[in-house]
């Protein structure tokens, strides 16, 4: 399987369980990894046979930018919802959203939670 992989996107929005973090938002890193057959772009050379990653990841902000849930679990879900709907040569979508600030005393440099979900056959 092919893959078109964007890194460390920032998103801004109100994802949390705690008081401020639903008051103040924060910011968040996502990462996503799509399976897609890349075999056509490859031979042709032309954007309009594969997915375009511009597109891919102004979708993906529109998605969890400003967006307010508690759990990251739920972002995640909804972003690949999204992305599947968006792009029909997107096979498979993997989300990874990354949390640096904690609303607990901790020594951990940041949570992540990965969600990977299909087409449904």
């Amino acid at each position: 399987m092919d893959y078109i992989r964007l890194k460390d996107i920032i998103v801004y929005g109100y994802y949390g369980v705690a008081g401020p973090e639903q008051q103040v938002g924060q910011r968040l890193l996502m990462d996503l990894d799509l399976a897609v057959d890349l075999s056509e772009a490859a031979a042709s050379d032309h954007l309009a046979d594969t997915v375009s990653y511009e597109e891919v990841y102004v979708a993906a902000q529109q998605l969890a930018g400003g967006a307010r849930c508690q759990l990251l679990e739920h972002l995640a879900a909804a972003v690949i919802e999204g992305l599947l709907h968006r792009f029909p040569r997107v096979e498979r979508v993997t989300v990874s959203l990354r949390k640096m600030n904690l609303p607990f005393p901790n020594t951990c440099r940041e949570v992540e939670v990965v969600l990977e979900r299909g087409r449904e056959a």
